[in-house]
């Protein structure tokens, strides 16, 4: 029997579980057989019993989608898959004595546990920069996205926010990445309905939103953010957090003048740029310069052939500047799978190579959606209409339903 711990159940994983389910005369191919039962002890690791797709969040957040539309549930993946579900977080990793350590999580647990693998493959996405440190100084006022998990809190504490009677809220949303600007969008047209008196702030300490993106797309998205009423402001970092009554965010203000020096906020929203979750440090293994699991063509640990990391949480070490965005990752499964499958059999990896661009849909909230491809920029309900339809066709290969 074979060990294999997948330790988190971003869109890799959930492909990774999805082909070990597939039973003959159901598959799409040989590519999707399944690995004998016999040889393999599957345990499965995550913090929730559900996984939580992330290109719906933002349509979440604004009150498109219920919840029970965008997650989909774990317990069937798995027993297809013949496997156990744990819940826990991931909160440690030993590559030497081939454990990985989870976070309490059931009820009348008071230590975590440790699991131990003969092969581990790791999608746990990534942790957003600075916001462990943030949310140290200003408590529940700084709240991240990461992992995609906390969307339910976000929405919650808005809904409070918005409360009737309640003083107009502030709301800033920290990062100026594509899910910044989609979550600041969802935010504003959120807050819009109970609290039309509300603000909504996107601060980004790079010269221009949507970083990588061509001007023409960054100039529309600055367009649809001011038509919903969000105040942007690029050139600005955050250099510190104090607590009050929420959360004082201290600034730099750039080369302009007379700019405050801090805002005052009821909320902040960290979506900064993308970093390795701490307990990578420690795992004895390579990692990039953002802490980030350094990996081969077959997924594999450069150092470690029986460790695997797909999405955000692995960086490939012969295309270190791939984009940390979900269609990587929806791309990788298939590899993922292939790679797992050869280590269990003996066989050669497959080679990941990934593409050089991708379709970029941002939900705008009112209807609307951002859409870039090749030069061609379209803000446009047949933009949403694709993405909706997209999104549907992916959560409807694991048993997501309308």
């Amino acid at each position: 029997m074979t060990r294999l711990v997948l330790a988190g159940v971003g869109h890799a994983n959930l492909e990774v579980l999805r082909r070990l389910g597939a039973r003959p005369g159901r598959t799409a191919g040989a590519d999707e057989r399944q690995v004998p039962e016999a040889s393999l002890d599957l345990t499965v690791i995550s913090p929730e019993p559900w996984h939580c797709y992330s290109g719906m969040v933002p349509g979440y957040l604004r009150g498109i989608y219920r919840f029970e539309e965008i997650a989909v549930e774990l317990a069937p993946l798995v027993g297809r898959a013949g496997g156990s579900l744990l819940l826990g977080r991931v909160e440690g990793f030993d590559a030497r004595r081939r454990v990985v350590e989870i976070s309490a999580a059931a009820a009348g647990e008071t230590a975590g546990r440790e699991v131990p693998y003969d092969l581990v493959a790791f999608a746990i996405g990534s942790d957003a920069a600075g916001a462990a440190a943030a949310a140290a100084r200003a408590g529940d006022a700084v709240l991240s996205c990461k992992p995609i998990g906390r969307v339910v809190e976000l929405r919650r504490r808005l809904d409070a926010l918005a409360e009737a009677g309640q003083p107009a809220a502030t709301v800033v949303v920290v990062g100026g990445g594509a899910a910044g600007v989609e979550i600041a969008l969802a935010i504003a047209g959120r807050l819009s309905v109970r609290s039309p008196a509300s603000r909504v702030i996107l601060i980004e300490a790079g010269p221009a939103i949507l970083a990588g993106s061509s001007p023409r797309f960054r100039r529309r998205a600055e367009q649809v953010l001011a038509r919903h009423g969000v105040e942007l402001r690029t050139g600005t970092g955050v250099t510190g957090v104090l607590p009050g009554d929420g959360a004082r965010l201290l600034l730099t203000a750039g080369d302009r003048q007379g700019e405050a020096s801090e805002i005052a906020c009821s909320l902040a929203v960290w979506v900064t740029s993308a970093v390795g979750w701490p307990f990578f440090r420690d795992a004895g293994l390579p990692l990039d310069g953002r802490g980030f699991l350094l990996i081969d063509a077959g997924l594999r640990s450069v150092a470690d052939p029986r460790v695997f990391a797909a999405g955000d949480c692995g960086t490939l070490a012969a295309f270190p500047g791939t984009a940390k965005a979900g269609v990587y990752a929806v791309r990788e499964g298939p590899v993922l799978f292939r790679s797992l499958r050869a280590a269990l059999a003996g066989g050669r990896p497959p080679r990941y190579r990934p593409q050089r661009g991708f379709l970029v849909i941002l939900n705008t909230g009112d209807g609307r959606a951002l859409l870039a491809y090749k030069g061609f920029v379209s803000y446009s309900r047949w933009a949403f209409r694709l993405k909706d339809w997209i999104d549907w066709r992916f959560l409807a290969r694991y048993g997501g339903r309308r």
